[in-house]
């Protein structure tokens, strides 16, 4: 079983994915998939942004239940240890493709999906344009999905989030992919109401 499970990537990567990771996952790949749709992103790229936005948080199985799930603000150590996720996601991602059809553009995406555009995230604090295209996208669909859908440590939507968005704009997003998208996150947010 172990020699099948090493030469099936995906059944090996799946065992990364919890539920609740898995389905935070999904929602982003398709909130930044509608993002490269209001940026005319080709569809081959947008195959390539679809597969990052899917393995970006798998480097969560790696961090500490306690830590990942804990009610309230994490201290300075656990938020150390929290910003390692998306280094051991790059990882997981190239060993689980290694020497398939993996792209170093996918894990470089990965990896560079928690900077910000002034250069104020993490893990290597780069900033603007130097982040990859897809990173920024999926930045963009993380904080979205994230803001309008309960947490562990916040059991209600936050129905201000294209206001709370527009106050990160060329702080932590990239503010021409935001603008471009405003419309689509909108409807999107108008979607998300009527459920």
């Amino acid at each position: 079983m172990d020699n099948f499970r090493e030469n099936h990537n995906m059944i090996v990567i799946s065992d990364y994915f919890t539920m609740d990771i898995f389905m935070h996952s999904s929602n982003v790949v398709e909130i930044a998939s509608a993002i490269s749709g209001e940026i005319n992103l080709p569809g081959e790229e947008n195959a390539i942004l679809r597969e990052a936005a899917l393995y970006h948080d798998i480097g969560k199985s790696q961090i500490p239940e306690e830590i990942l799930y804990k009610r309230g603000k994490l201290n300075a150590e656990e938020w150390e240890i929290m910003k390692k996720h998306p280094v051991y996601s790059q990882e997981l991602y190239v060993k689980a493709w290694k020497g398939k059809r993996q792209s170093p553009v996918t894990g470089k995406s990965i990896r560079h999906h928690h900077e910000n555009w002034d250069g104020t995230g993490y893990p290597d604090g780069i900033s603007g344009k130097n982040i990859p295209l897809y990173s920024r996208i999926i930045k963009i669909a993380d904080i979205f999905e994230a803001i309008t859908e309960p947490r562990v440590y916040r059991s209600y939507r936050m129905d201000n989030a294209l206001e709370l968005m527009e106050s990160i704009k060329g702080k932590e997003i990239d503010p021409v992919i935001f603008e471009k998208s405003y419309n689509k996150l909108k409807e999107l947010l108008r979607e998300k109401a009527s459920w």
